[in-house]
């Protein structure tokens, strides 16, 4: 592996991180979160403007056609900041498949919108809670597809230009298809995330989708599912990576400046010691994520464990160092108010996400029992 970042990806990285510096400041995104529904307008904007969300986009719809790894750059940035825009759920959970998977006609009518910053699209699933809500399914119909049921907390849906939902098609096989906001039979109840960030309850009520904007049904959708997973997990580490970082220096600079019985905070053996467990839970997690970035974008072919082992990582570190540089700012770390807590309830977010640490190292025992050769090698 070669841990040095190209011309290039410096270039990516000084856009964003001063990008995300200048216009995501603490006050700035204190703002943002005291909104009905949190969203940094302008830099979304700007992001689209310096070509930053097709950073792994292709060319022809206005993208730079680079890898996860560029576009984990710009995740980490965002991470730094927890700035309210949807990375994650408009380009990577919906552009990216689209761009994969999709058909000629759909890519050109989104893509180029999306990659300008001019649309926003978020991923719509199957709700999996306690409530008995009408599961999201897909029939067929005379015109293509009709969709039915519930998605819950899905983030920015009250923002989002469409979606791209994975549906039921209730015999045990799945569909995948893109579905315009605007289609009559969509209704969607505003919410807000443990994160501040917002999301929506969404109820599809006879949605007709025409078949062009079916992506893919059975095998093909979970085909599609797992390589869209794989590049989810990965760029929620990248965010976390951002996020920990973020607040393991302003941890750093608080226990330097804080000062008890005459001392700093951080000339104490006992905060000097809970600080290194949290630096080393956010160095394994780097590692890891390096990993998984170099087989998804060189295609050796373990990409399904090295993203899911980034992924019980970012769980693993997530909860470590979070809970750690949490704890070393006293009583000022539980105000809503001070900006650490953000970053707290961010990394407990991507924790949660897609399943805790416990489920994925279950799902890692069985997929390593499964392919023993890709740990014998």
């Amino acid at each position: 592996m070669n841990f040095n970042y190209s011309e290039d990806q410096l270039a990516i990285k000084d856009v964003a991180d001063r990008m995300f510096r200048d216009l995501g400041g603490d006050d700035t995104i204190k703002q943002c979160f005291k909104a009905e529904q949190p969203f940094h307008a302008e830099l979304w904007q700007q992001l689209g403007g310096a070509g930053l969300l097709g950073t792994a986009l292709p060319a022809e719809f206005g993208g730079s056609e680079m890898g996860m790894t560029e576009l984990c750059i710009v995740l980490e940035a965002q991470g730094r900041s927890v700035a309210p825009v949807p990375l994650i759920e408009s380009i990577v959970a919906c552009a990216l498949p689209i761009a994969q998977f999709g058909g000629d006609s759909l890519k050109k009518s989104l893509l180029p919108a999306v990659t300008s910053g001019e649309k926003i699209l978020a991923p719509v699933r199957p709700y999996s809670g306690l409530q008995k809500l009408a599961p999201l399914s897909a029939t067929t119909s005379a015109n293509g597809w009709t969709l039915n049921g519930i998605s819950t907390l899905s983030l920015y849906a009250p923002i989002a230009h469409g979606f791209l939902v994975e549906a039921s098609l209730g015999n045990g096989s799945r569909w995948v298809g893109y579905c315009d906001a605007s289609s009559k039979g969509i209704s969607i109840t505003a919410q807000k995330a443990g994160s501040g960030e917002t999301a929506g309850q969404i109820r599809f009520d006879n949605v007709d989708v025409k078949n062009g904007n079916c992506i893919a049904v059975g095998d093909e959708a979970d085909a599609l599912l797992e390589w869209q997973s794989l590049r989810l997990y990965t760029a929620l580490a990248a965010q976390q990576v951002g996020i920990l970082r973020e607040a393991m220096q302003r941890t750093a600079t608080y226990t330097n400046e804080r000062k008890q019985f005459n001392r700093a905070l951080s000339s104490f053996q006992a905060v000097a010691q809970q600080a290194a467990d949290g630096y080393m839970a956010v160095e394994a997690l780097q590692g890891v994520l390096w990993r998984a970035l170099d087989d998804l974008d060189n295609g050796n072919g373990l990409a399904a464990l090295s993203s899911r082992v980034a992924k019980f990582w970012l769980c693993d570190s997530g909860h470590k160092a979070a809970h750690i540089f949490l704890h070393l700012h006293g009583g000022i770390g539980q105000d809503l108010d001070y900006p650490l807590h953000r970053f707290f309830t961010w990394a407990k977010k991507n924790e949660l996400m897609f399943g805790n640490a416990q489920q994925h190292s279950a799902a890692l025992g069985k997929l390593i029992a499964e392919n023993p050769q890709w740990v014998l090698a």
